[in-house]
């Protein structure tokens, strides 16, 4: 742990890694403990976001001209000084956190008082409270910060403009001119002998496509000029359900309708490699994985229930069962998943178990009939979610309750909503799904609007960034929808 201390006659901020620290400690202490005794410690502890900047501000209780402030080093969780010569043995201690750094918004201060001891040392806990729910280092505007939508890692004051249908500056205008100019659907291409059924993005304008006929594989390359190239593999054999791309490296992650599980290396010379797991020839509906500390972990759930763990390249284990046919599972880290299907003809969610017990089912609103199933879940931040299956079933999780949301509008007399397959959100403004009827579509918070016809049978959606997604087909066709590559 680092320590900023105030001491001395200047109550002179140092730490640890200072250079001259040695030179400094033979004039003044410069710690809280046995060895450097100070007269006042205060404990810093930051609830719902991490502060850009903190500073400290010192004023004599007894004469307000007596002030100082000193800068407190990110990440410091203890601050400790001697009083001044000449102040009274009573200290206002406030401090003060700022959204990016110290010249910018202060969106959190907290304050006490401290009567300095003659001998020992006093201590003062404050505790700087703000909201950032999506984690962007922006806070909300409901706790004094800057970020107009604090469940969108896409928007934030300084972000660069997309074309997403978000107004990712907070500036009060949604994909100005020109940065949709040159966005557009585009196909990769269709090969032969495939039948795509999920895609893998890994990086900008780069995506796995597996299929679950012929053994294949297929990545995919957008070029400057447009196109796409696909480079084939074949030595992965299975029927591929599922998949998903190491970012740092395009690695990927394969799950089967066998229950097998397997491994590619996205150079050709890399060989596939197969995991010993035995699933029992349930099906793999669903991978999610994240990369942390050098490691990477995955997830999968299967039909009968099964919650997996893959911590790579060890073997995956089950880590959790539950009494439902899971068929979808997606966080943003192993501490938000949560994970949906159905049981019993009843749609059920279930979130991890923050202590690591069994996982926990969530109370969802009463479905209409024929809504039996959820068949797709998508995390936005902590406080905001999305998930959606039979007839139109469409649900918001938002700070941790699950509303409905309008269902695809039904356009036939005597119809019912078509069921929604995949669903993908970067925003309450920006979210993307899939519809059996062979459609893609958007819902910006309002109501749903067409983005996508097709007539070749559409089998996945997925997106890394706000402005560029992926989808395959049936007849071993992806799709690409984002700016051309540059």
């Amino acid at each position: 742990m680092m320590r900023a201390v105030a001491v001395g006659l200047g109550l002179l901020c140092i730490t640890c890694t200072v250079p001259d620290i040695e030179e400094l400690e033979e004039e003044r202490p410069s710690g809280c403990d046995a060895s450097h005794p100070c007269q006042v410690r205060v404990l810093l502890t930051y609830d719902g976001f991490r502060p850009g900047c903190v500073t400290l501000r010192l004023v004599d209780a007894a004469d307000g001209s007596r002030t100082l402030e000193l800068p407190v080093l990110e990440g410091t969780a203890e601050v400790g000084f001697i009083r001044r010569s000449g102040w009274s043995d009573t200290v206002k201690v406030t401090a003060s956190a700022y959204e990016r750094s110290c010249a910018v918004q202060e969106v959190a201060t907290a304050s006490d008082q401290a009567v300095v001891p003659e001998e020992g040392t006093a201590t003062v806990e404050l505790k700087l409270s703000a909201r950032d729910e999506d984690g962007d280092g922006f806070v909300s505007t409901g706790t004094r910060g800057t970020d107009c939508d604090d469940r969108s890692v896409s928007i934030s004051p300084g972000v660069a403009e997309r074309c997403d249908f978000l107004d990712n500056n907070c500036d009060g205008r949604e994909d100005p001119a020109p940065v949709c100019d040159g966005v557009e659907w585009r196909t990769t291409g269709t090969l032969t002998g495939a039948s795509f059924r999920d895609v893998a993005p890994h990086a900008r304008n780069q995506a796995w496509l597996v299929s679950d006929s012929n053994d294949v594989l297929a990545h995919v390359r957008q070029g400057t000029d447009g196109g796409f190239d696909v480079e084939p593999f074949t030595d992965c054999h299975g029927a591929w359900s599922t998949a998903w791309a190491r970012p740092s490296d395009g690695r990927v992650f394969l799950g089967s309708w066998e229950g097998q599980l397997a491994t590619r290396a996205l150079a050709a010379g890399g060989p596939c490699s197969l995991t010993s797991f035995d699933g029992g020839g349930a099906a793999i509906q669903d991978l999610v994985g994240f990369e942390s500390d050098g490691g990477t972990t995955l997830y999968a759930v299967s039909e009968t229930g099964d919650i997996l763990r893959w911590d790579y390249p060890a073997e995956p284990v089950r880590m959790a069962h539950v009494d439902a046919d899971l068929r979808s599972i997606h966080g943003l880290d192993p501490r938000t998943l949560i994970t949906v299907g159905s049981t019993g003809e009843l749609p059920v969610a279930y979130h991890v178990n923050a202590d690591g017990g069994p996982w926990l089912r969530e109370t969802l609103p009463p479905p209409s009939g024929g809504q039996l199933a959820l068949h797709t879940v998508h995390v936005v931040a902590p406080g905001l979610a999305y998930a959606a299956g039979d007839q139109g079933l469409f649900l918001e999780r938002a700070a941790g309750s699950w509303s409905t949301k309008p269902a695809y509008p039904i356009y036939v007399d005597g119809g019912v909503s078509p069921d929604i397959l995949d669903v993908v959100s970067f925003g309450q403004g920006s979210v993307f799904a899939r519809l059996d009827t062979d459609d893609l579509v958007r819902f910006d918070g309002e109501e749903w609007r067409d983005f996508l016809f097709g007539t070749q049978g559409f089998t996945t959606l997925e997106g890394l960034s706000s402005d560029e997604l992926w989808s395959a087909t049936l007849d071993g066709t992806g799709f690409h929808w984002g700016p051309r590559a540059p």
